[in-house]
């Protein structure tokens, strides 16, 4: 019994492993067809100056569920695989 739960906690690990997330500010809020979306500005990632390009935007369609609970200044983080 010791030794699934290890190798399943061991598993788990390396199955989130590749899995990075891509966090913004979330700076509106629309719905359009039904669906939820928050348009971020997104979080400087990568080397370099922080004012060499001024924002970065990206729409993310989000559950009603998170566009209920979140709202204009909180950050939300999307994962990529």
């Amino acid at each position: 019994m010791k030794n699934l739960f290890f190798l399943l906690s061991y598993t788990s690990l390396f199955a989130c492993g590749s899995s990075t997330f891509n966090c913004g500010t979330i700076d509106s809020k629309y719905e359009k067809d039904g669906k939820y979306y928050f348009s971020l500005i997104l979080s400087n990632t990568g080397g370099g100056d922080q004012n060499d390009a001024g924002r970065i935007y990206g729409d993310v369609s989000v559950e009603q569920t998170v566009y209920l609970l979140k709202f204009i200044g909180d950050e939300h983080c999307i994962e990529e695989e």
